[in-house]
């Protein structure tokens, strides 16, 4: 071969590596935008699930609870459902939830879930009122063994509902949040300390309590036997706490995360909350093909 020609073979080798190169790179780019492009699309579908407890009058607020994360005042809660009104947010039932979980409802564009636990007065006495207001609805998981008899509101005292208050669901609906397992005993949670048959138990008092067709997690807190429990007892779905992220068709219905909203949530806070995107890790994808499996075989 003349040096001439080598020369020439040479420089084609190099383009065709070069060429080769600029390949792989565009398709490691392409790959790239792909995936992001998945996660936004899954970060579009999820929704903010807001977990709220307690709430009373602004001046009993100021001098019961004032340093109470977990009581709120009724001036700042509203501001919340307000600024959610405002923003144009419409409001979920939780059978409107599953029904998305489910696949048989498509989600709107701004669309959130509120929830509170465990059972006080306030649920019926101030939080509906102003619920209703915005034509928003709630919902209250409901600790069975803390419902007390009859009562007037009393600020200064830590009340919880009772039947009669429970029998108006047009605004506010009442599910489980168990029975008595609202509880922890030298630091172990009461879920730890039950077997089978005993949170099997606990679930069966409830039922005389209220609607267990959804449940919420006393302290956002399961292991692998409660969740056992409530799927042969067929329930819907099940809620966490304090995960502070959105809720995806992704995630398990018996681990769905839930908002942690209290006193010292300001308005910064709670904003970014509502515009934060559903997260699902990688490591989940593969469980995301069998929720979605189950759910279908459900149909």
């Amino acid at each position: 071969m003349r040096i001439e020609d080598a020369m020439k073979q040479g420089k084609r080798n190099r383009w065709d590596h070069r060429g080769l190169v600029i390949l792989g790179c565009l398709l490691i780019y392409a790959l790239f935008l792909l995936v992001h492009m998945g996660d936004e699309n899954r970060g579009e579908e999820g929704i903010a699930i807001l977990g709220f407890h307690n709430v009373v009058r602004d001046e009993e607020k100021q001098t019961y609870d004032r340093y109470n994360m977990w009581v709120d005042s009724a001036s700042a809660f509203e501001e919340k459902i307000r600024y959610l009104y405002e923003e144009g947010y419409v409001c979920w039932s939780l059978e409107e939830l599953y029904e998305w979980w489910m696949g048989e409802r498509e989600k709107p564009d701004k669309v959130v879930v509120l929830t509170f636990d465990d059972g006080y007065y306030a649920s019926a006495a101030l939080i509906a009122p102003i619920l209703e207001k915005y034509g928003y609805c709630g919902s209250t998981f409901v600790i069975g063994s803390m419902l007390e008899e009859e009562h007037t509101w009393d600020g200064s005292q830590l009340q919880f509902l009772n039947k009669a208050d429970m029998e108006d669901q047009r605004i506010m609906r009442y599910y489980s949040h168990t029975y008595r397992l609202h509880d922890k005993k030298n630091g172990q949670y009461a879920i730890d300390l039950a077997d089978h048959a005993q949170l099997q138990a606990d679930f069966d008092r409830q039922k005389g309590v209220s609607d267990c067709s959804y449940v919420a997690y006393p302290y956002g807190y399961y292991n692998d036997e409660m969740i056992s429990v409530l799927k042969e007892n067929h329930v819907k779905l099940a809620f966490g706490y304090h995960e502070n992220r959105k809720a995806t068709r992704y995630d398990d219905p018996y681990q769905l995360p839930r908002f942690s909203i209290h006193a010292y949530t300001g308005m910064d806070s709670f904003r970014a909350m509502l515009e934060s995107g559903g997260y699902i890790s990688r490591s989940n994808d593969c469980q995301a093909t069998v929720f979605l499996w189950e759910r279908r075989k459900c149909l």
